[in-house]
């Protein structure tokens, strides 16, 4: 049965956590599924252990981890489920090869999105900010190539509102 794959960017698919866990217990209905949650102050450790079978001593197994921030709705269950995903990537239930699960990468781009909205608007700041064309010149040289092109026309503004 070949796990269901949801493709990010234009190279690497991966499957979602359900996905595995229905393969999984589907190929081992005597399988195990344990998880364990470590809470310290605002952070969740979980360790997930996944045997095959349960009643075979020499079953194969595997661990997987998942860390975050009790912050956020459902936080505790996404880490849960990253924890479960992993074990089963370790397993083989994955595509690709690859241990993150769609859930991970789907945080993963929120996270990309998130950074780079900051990033522009910290490099808008800092463009608005400049009283000369010297420190328009040095702000924008200081900017990335990604907020460069993005804020190339709000630096054209101020340019000309810098020479008047």
């Amino acid at each position: 049965m070949a796990t269901k794959t949801i493709a990010f960017g234009q190279v690497k698919k991966y499957a979602r956590v359900a996905d595995r866990l229905m393969e999984f217990r589907t190929a081992n209905p005597n399988g195990l599924i344990e998880t364990t949650p470590t809470i310290t102050g605002d952070t969740i450790i979980f360790k997930t252990r996944i045997v095959k079978d349960k009643s075979d001593t020499s079953s194969a197994e595997a661990t997987g981890h998942a860390m975050g921030e009790n912050n956020g709705i459902k936080a505790f269950e996404k880490l849960e489920s990253v924890s479960v995903g992993r074990a089963l990537a370790l397993l083989g239930y994955a595509s690709d090869g690859e241990i993150a699960s769609s859930e991970e990468m789907e945080e993963f781009e929120d996270y990309k999105k998130q950074k780079t909205e900051e990033m522009l608007f910290a490099g808008q700041e800092k463009l608005e900010g400049c009283q000369s064309l010297e420190e328009l010149k040095t702000a924008f040289s200081e900017l990335s190539i990604e907020a460069k092109t993005a804020l190339t026309e709000l630096k054209d503004s101020m340019k000309a509102k810098l020479t008047k």
